[in-house]
């Protein structure tokens, strides 16, 4: 999936390779002609920069935690009015391993009503989750603790580590981000729990695999008990 795939009105997903793997580009209309773009994708194909830039232009790009920030100087470089944002716990590590790039505060971002950040409690390290109301229903980017990967989305000696630490694919809470991200992993549930109990996900994107897009309430349910 190397081109943009609408899953619901103004919501736009690409799946992009970083070498070992395989992760999720998100981008969110704002406005009629301004688009967020969380996770920006590495080796980003001309032809999808160029249907953003027929509808507008790129405006936030989104490092939604200290390691997606693969794609920000390629999507920058099309979109040079563009603004980087990260959570606040990510910027020291950004700024080492990305220092052309400015970020700032997500905390700095004006969202309108329909698009909506979430930190988690209960984090070591911060990893955001995107909530987009849509006429349709509630889509959620859950970020890399909750992924949907197939065998096609990693190398093998990582699919093999995945599963030697209780992850691997499948929709399910992946251990093995989690425990990078994760101080408090009853508190982190029952923190992502306690928010899609008020913004029920019709759609979950998870940073990497294949999007849910059937029972998804319940079935991420599942994984939050």
């Amino acid at each position: 999936m190397s081109t943009w795939v609408e899953i619901a009105d103004g919501v736009r997903m690409m799946s992009y390779s970083f070498g070992p793997g395989r992760a999720n580009t998100l981008a969110v209309r704002l406005e009629p002609r301004s688009w967020l773009i969380i996770s920006p994708s590495a080796g980003a194909p001309e032809a999808a920069l160029d249907e953003i830039d027929r509808e507008g232009a790129a405006t936030a790009l989104i490092a939604p935690n200290a390691y997606h920030h693969l794609g920000q100087t390629t999507w920058r470089a099309r979109f040079p009015s563009a603004v980087s944002y990260a959570p606040e716990g990510a910027l020291p590590r950004l700024a080492k391993v990305c220092p052309n790039v400015p970020f700032r505060s997500i905390r700095e971002l004006t969202l309108p009503s329909h698009v909506g950040f979430f930190e988690p409690k209960g984090m070591r390290n911060p990893d955001l989750m995107l909530r987009v109301d849509t006429p349709k229903g509630i889509v959620w980017f859950s970020g890399d603790v909750i992924s949907n990967t197939t065998p096609a989305d990693l190398v093998a000696p990582l699919r093999w580590l995945f599963t030697l630490v209780g992850g691997g694919p499948g929709f399910r809470l992946n251990n093995m981000p989690a425990m990078a991200y994760l101080k408090d992993r009853p508190t982190w549930k029952a923190s992502v729990r306690e928010a899609m109990a008020a913004h029920p996900p019709s759609i979950v994107v998870p940073a990497h695999g294949d999007p849910v897009t059937e029972d998804a309430e319940r079935r991420t349910n599942a994984l939050l008990v």
